[in-house]
């Protein structure tokens, strides 16, 4: 069946027959009919557009979605990438902390022993000095003593007088 307009509800004309109805009332209901129709046609057009219009926007927010869906998603990669990316470089970062503190501790070792075998040797030394020391300080008590000696063994008088005479003596056998 075909859409029917006001006009073609206006415009029907019935065939007239004996007792029929009375032609104005029809009339007058038709008129009524056509006039609901008209206003339901009128709806259902603004229906119809509004339908598109929430068919356009649905498929715009379908669109939408489709898009932050992607890029949700594609975010959550990027994040799981740059959290992973992170992760190795805070372990990579560890590591070599790790391997540089125990570079530096066997180097702090190394050092520590190298200082223990110097001081080792100075000891060695001081005690080497230390004798050196007491072996002069012998020696030099044993000249004072040698000295303290002479001393002792010298006559009480001055040298000097007897140099003075001897030197006279020298002086008369020669003249």
């Amino acid at each position: 069946m075909s859409e029917l307009s006001a006009l073609d509800i206006l415009g029907k004309q019935f065939s007239r027959r004996v007792r029929g109805y009375a032609p104005f009332e029809v009339h007058e209901f038709l008129s009524q009919i056509a006039s609901a129709m008209e206003s339901l046609n009128r709806e259902r057009g603004e229906l119809k557009q509004q339908l598109h219009r929430l068919q356009q926007q649905l498929a715009e927010f379908k669109e939408r979605e489709s898009a932050l869906q992607e890029a949700l998603v594609a975010a959550q990669r990027s994040a799981e990438s740059t959290l992973e990316t992170a992760r190795s470089q805070g372990q990579q970062i560890v590591d070599e902390g790790q391997t540089l503190a125990e570079r530096l501790l066997r180097e702090a070792h190394g050092r520590a022993q190298n200082i223990e075998v110097h001081i080792a040797e100075l000891r060695t030394r001081r005690r080497e000095a230390r004798a050196e020391l007491m072996r002069i300080v012998q020696l030099l008590e044993g000249v004072v003593r040698d000295d303290q000696s002479r001393e002792q063994k010298e006559p009480a008088a001055p040298q000097l007088a007897v140099l003075q005479a001897h030197t006279d003596a020298t002086t008369e056998s020669q003249g």
